[in-house]
């Protein structure tokens, strides 16, 4: 856990895990320390194209840079601005050029390196269609792009990552909102990237209030700022306070949801509570039982009445078992009961007439001496000659028989009680089922009547109303500071100290170092600069205090290239700096009358770019005499009077 995250938690009155949660949900950024910078050179830009229109002949411009001061030198309308305008056409993918200009370019080849890195990016724009690619390293490895609008993402996806310079988050506030309460005015996200980084690269002649870039709105001044010195927290502090902007602005969109809703309905809370109260007073008046008692009675019975009819159908099938089997068990008593009957007249029957003992046949009165049998001893009757298949007086199956009718009737018996006993449980379940039905029955006789009825149903439908009042109503009221809203104003405050803690050694050195240079650059008057973390610039010159908008257009231009070349310098001296070294001046001299101001601008242009290394400098004049005396041959791209650069 970091100590800012600890820091947050311990502003916020949370615990850090809830303070680390928030913060990632909302994309809250440390950046307390801040990559190293990196350099950005152009080796060579050529393009080639066919002018059209009152102008007319082939184009085909190329030249071979290196760090240092290089100079354009034509007229005015020239092409020399152009040149730059190329340049940053190429590396930030979207064009700036004058429509015929842009029309009349067929063909661009840029080549440049960051660090020792190179790349080369190759445009070919013909009939409105662009297509071109992006080749890095050594290698060539090459991004196709089609239109402006890839261009434009595959040059923001390259800078961004090879300057290591990372999206700031900004809030742009409507200028609609109340100025009276502009804290509750809305506003939208907006996303500093590749294409207002950019601008650090390019200082135009023109009038306007920004002192980096080309409008101060936005939060563009501070992104410049935050890339050329490399200001630590600021991120942070632009994280948090975008997000909990973006958070406040849907906390006063329920608000404003709420209110909506309170004047869509017309109806206050105070006529409601009138009509609650009236209503309540009908509705007690038309019964003296209240609705909801007769209605829990009726819910209350029924659910009874539900449970005994299941208890009851359940008795009556336990009971229709029971029966079974008792009868079941009765039908087999009986039959064994006449099973044992019949053994036992059968043992008697054989005990009478195996005891007889006949001396002559009983139809032909023959004595038995003569009949066949006679020899086959005692064993054998003396008649047919059979053998008895069981000795006389044998009565054993017919015991067992007995025993097991014992048994029977005494599991009949327990089965004949059993039956009886469910058979007085079905009887009792009618009586309370029965009772049950009528009390049930009664209940929904006693519910109240259709007026009664609809005099509760308009109680109820007030206190509903009422209740989604006091709601909207509670909604529609600013509410204390919830969680994420406290931790994410911690997170701002703690990102605000640090950055002016870390940031004000810095600007000092920066506004000291604009001073200096702007005095070598002409402004002998000037005594003091203060450079503000907001992108203010506070002047010092014949004892009068001013700021930047209301200098000179020449004062500014100087104060501009002061600025950038301050930031540049004192951001690498304190090894936080981010500018990549690329300065493209237009028109440097444009607001001098004097070509000894000119020369001197220039020879303090090139002076500085031989202090600060790797610092390369392309920039543009119409006074081609005091061009050729400052800048050397080798570094000079010259036209003849009346003629084009390209």
């Amino acid at each position: 856990m970091s100590d800012f995250t600890q820091a947050v938690a311990k502003r916020a009155g949370v615990n850090a895990d809830q303070a680390a949660d928030v913060l990632a949900r909302h994309g809250v950024r440390e950046s307390g320390i801040l990559p190293k910078p990196h350099r950005l050179l152009i080796t060579s830009i050529a393009f080639t194209g066919k002018k059209s229109g009152t102008s007319t002949g082939s184009i085909n411009f190329e030249w071979h840079l290196a760090s240092g001061l290089w100079c354009l030198a034509a007229d005015n309308l020239r092409g020399k601005s152009s040149v730059l305008e190329v340049i940053w056409w190429c590396l930030r993918g979207e064009s700036n050029l004058q429509a015929d200009v842009r029309r009349w370019i067929h063909r661009v080849r840029l080549t440049g390196q960051v660090d020792d890195e190179p790349f080369t990016v190759a445009v070919d724009a013909v009939d409105d269609q662009l297509i071109g690619s992006l080749e890095i390293g050594a290698q060539g490895q090459a991004t196709n792009f089609t239109g402006e609008q890839e261009f434009s993402a595959t040059m923001g996806a390259f800078m961004m990552d090879r300057l290591g310079l990372e999206p700031l988050r900004g809030w742009r506030r409507d200028t609609a909102g109340s100025p009276a309460e502009p804290e509750e005015a809305d506003g939208q996200l907006t996303v500093t990237g590749w294409p207002a980084y950019s601008h650090a690269l390019m200082c135009r002649n023109r009038e306007n209030d920004a002192l980096l870039g080309e409008t101060a709105a936005g939060g563009t001044m501070i992104s410049l700022l935050q890339m050329f010195v490399g200001l630590p927290w600021t991120t942070t502090r632009r994280d948090a306070s975008a997000a909990l902007e973006v958070l406040r602005q849907g906390l006063r969109g329920e608000r404003r949801r709420a209110q909506q809703d309170l004047d869509a309905r017309g109806i206050g809370v105070e006529e409601l509570e009138k009509r609650l109260a009236e209503a309540k007073r009908v509705a007690a008046q038309m019964d003296v039982r209240s609705l909801e008692t007769a209605v829990g009675d009726v819910e209350t019975l029924g659910a009874k009445l539900t449970e005994m009819t299941a208890r009851h159908a359940e008795l009556v099938q336990q009971s229709s078992i029971a029966q079974q089997q008792a009868d079941d068990l009765r039908e087999t008593l009986t039959a064994d009961r006449s099973r044992l009957r019949d053994l036992r007249e059968t043992a008697v029957a054989q005990r009478f007439f195996g005891a007889l003992k006949p001396t002559c046949c009983p139809r032909c009165s023959t004595t038995l001496d003569k009949l066949a049998h006679a020899d086959l001893g005692e064993l054998h009757c003396g008649l047919c000659g059979s053998e008895p298949t069981a000795p006389l007086g044998d009565n054993g199956a017919a015991e067992e028989l007995a025993a097991a009718i014992d048994i029977l009737q005494g599991a009949y018996r327990e089965a004949r009680q059993a039956a009886q006993q469910t058979a007085a449980a079905v009887q009792a379940s009618s009586a309370t089922l029965e009772a049950i039905r009528t009390a049930f029955r009664d209940a929904q006789a006693g519910l109240p009547q259709e007026a009664s009825l609809r005099a509760h149903l308009a109680v109820a439908r007030l206190e509903g109303a009422l209740a989604e009042r006091h709601d909207a109503l509670s909604r529609a009221q600013p509410k204390m500071s919830t969680v994420e809203e406290t931790i994410l104003e911690a997170a701002r405050k703690e990102a605000d100290v640090r950055a002016k803690a870390a940031s004000q050694q810095l600007l000092e050195r920066v506004s000291s170092e604009i001073c200096r240079l702007a005095v070598r650059l002409g402004m002998s008057e000037l005594q003091e600069i203060k450079l503000l973390g907001n992108g203010t610039l506070n002047v010092t010159k014949g004892n009068s205090r001013t700021v930047f908008t209301k200098v000179t257009p020449g004062e500014q231009l100087r104060l501009r290239i002061a600025t950038l070349l301050a930031l540049l310098r004192v951001g690498h001296e304190f090894g936080v700096g981010r500018h990549p070294g690329l300065l493209l001046l237009d028109s440097a001299g444009a607001q001098e009358t004097k070509a000894s101001d000119l020369a001197e601008v220039l020879s303090q242009l090139q002076t500085i770019c031989q202090e600060t290394d790797g610092l390369q400098m392309i920039t543009a004049t119409a006074n081609r005499e005091v061009a050729a005396n400052v800048v050397s041959s080798d570094r000079l791209r010259v036209s003849a009077p009346g003629e084009a650069v390209w």
